[in-house]
């Protein structure tokens, strides 16, 4: 497959074994697909996440981590506080108990699933910006965007300070194909400057893995079918590696990474995001 050829020979050029971010910014929003919440078979989603989120925040310019998954106010929140303070950790979650709410159970899973990120930033200071809510709906991405401005601005931050932005992958793109802007787009416009990193991995539930791709070919998203995707982890030797999507070829040629989409969007590829980290289990 031509376009498979063209994707290793750009990637051979275009990738390293560490994130070197070359684009001016002072955001890094890395962009996950979340582990499951009452299951640990995604376990890989969060390894790969939380190894990259290490590798950011050893910049020691770097002043704050701000995680979507923590909500900025309830148990969620009470716990991580709690470990940063006293190292105190909530009941592990057990599927098997019954009466637990799903504030519980996310402050059980939640507060230990990044717990080498706190590990790090107890023994090297960075503030904790939690921006979730509970909010599920159109006005999502907004509302995450306004929580991480009121946390940067009870910090007493200012926009040009550097650190790191933790989003579901669709919030962190550069370019929505929806009716309403993502997180990004939000910052953007609000004088954020920003730089997008995807996490993908090798996990597969169902038809479609976490590291499909989609060619261009002007088919419906609903007509794509198994036969059509290329997976990520399978055009690379070694992971984890870091993949710049959008950097001079062969001959001047544009990067091959423009004529891929993602399954659940119309954008090439570089227009959602600069990066992407690919990492097996």
């Amino acid at each position: 497959m031509a376009l498979v050829d063209d994707l290793k020979d750009y990637i051979a050029l275009n990738s390293t074994p560490t994130t070197v971010i070359k684009e001016k910014h002072n955001v890094v929003i890395v962009g996950e697909t979340h582990a499951f919440l009452k299951t640990t078979d995604s376990e890989i989603r969060t390894k790969a996440a939380v190894r990259l989120l290490l590798e950011l925040l050893t910049d020691v310019n770097c002043k704050y981590f701000a995680n979507e998954s923590y909500l900025n106010k309830g148990k969620i929140q009470r716990g991580v506080d709690d470990y940063l303070r006293t190292k105190t950790l909530p009941p592990a979650f057990d599927p098997k108990q019954t009466g637990l709410d799903m504030e519980e159970i996310s402050k059980r899973v939640l507060v230990r699933r990044y717990l080498p990120v706190l590990d790090y930033i107890r023994a090297n200071p960075r503030y904790i910006l939690s921006i979730g809510s509970l909010i599920d709906d159109d006005t999502r991405d907004a509302v995450l965007a306004q929580n991480f401005l009121d946390e940067f601005r009870t910090r007493g931050l200012h926009l040009g300070d550097k650190g790191v932005l933790l989003l579901g992958a669709v919030h962190a793109t550069a370019t929505s194909d929806f009716k309403y802007s993502t997180v990004r787009e939000v910052l953007h416009k609000r004088g954020v400057s920003c730089v997008s990193i995807k996490v993908v991995t090798d996990f597969k539930r169902g038809d479609v893995p976490d590291d499909a791709v989609f060619e261009q070919n002007n088919k419906p998203l609903t007509d794509l079918t198994v036969g059509d995707i290329i997976r990520l982890t399978s055009l690379v030797p070694k992971t984890p590696v870091t993949i710049a999507v959008d950097r001079s070829w062969t001959n001047g040629r544009a990067s091959p990474f423009w004529r891929l989409t993602f399954g659940h969007s119309k954008v090439p590829v570089p227009a959602q995001f600069e990066y992407i980290v690919v990492q097996k289990a």
